[in-house]
């Protein structure tokens, strides 16, 4: 996460995913979210799996050391700011393990969802679709269809 005394007014969204970046994958103003602090602008920051896994292979599975931390965090926001969109440096960053945000394999890559008709259960998830928000909310959507479907059987 970045925080910047300013809006950064140069950049005309809110969020956006970054096409041919080896370290950054996504980006969104947290800021933005209903009832969030204005006293700061605040992005959080979404590596890409290759960034991930090399940091990985670099420091192993175990916790990272705050040193490493913050290479992670400057490495990630030296990107972000070759942009080239006037990103001034931010006032706090700080970089988090994810761990294993990243599943090797897409867990229900067709229905979307893991179903068990029988149970009348759906259990959705990035893990379920692809990495990411985007992957999340498809899961959560077709789980929610699955679930309307079997209600509209009672």
């Amino acid at each position: 996460m970045l925080a910047f005394a300013e809006p950064l007014s140069l950049i005309p969204t809110k969020g956006f995913s970054f096409k041919n970046s080896k370290v950054l994958n996504w980006a969104y103003c947290d800021s933005s979210k209903p009832g969030r602090s204005t006293t700061s602008e605040r992005w959080v920051l979404h590596s890409t799996m290759e960034y991930a896994r090399s940091v990985i292979a670099r420091t192993g599975v175990g916790k990272l050391s705050i040193e490493t931390l913050n290479e992670v965090a400057e490495e990630m926001f030296q990107e972000f700011q070759d942009l080239g969109l006037g990103v001034s440096k931010p006032f706090f960053s700080k970089a988090h393990r994810w761990g294993s945000a990243f599943p090797a394999e897409s867990r229900a890559k067709e229905e979307k969802c893991l179903w068990e008709r029988e149970k009348r259960l759906a259990i959705c998830g990035d893990f379920c679709v692809s990495p990411s928000v985007e992957g999340a909310i498809c899961s959560g959507l077709a789980a929610a269809s699955k679930l309307v479907e079997i209600l509209s059987c009672l």
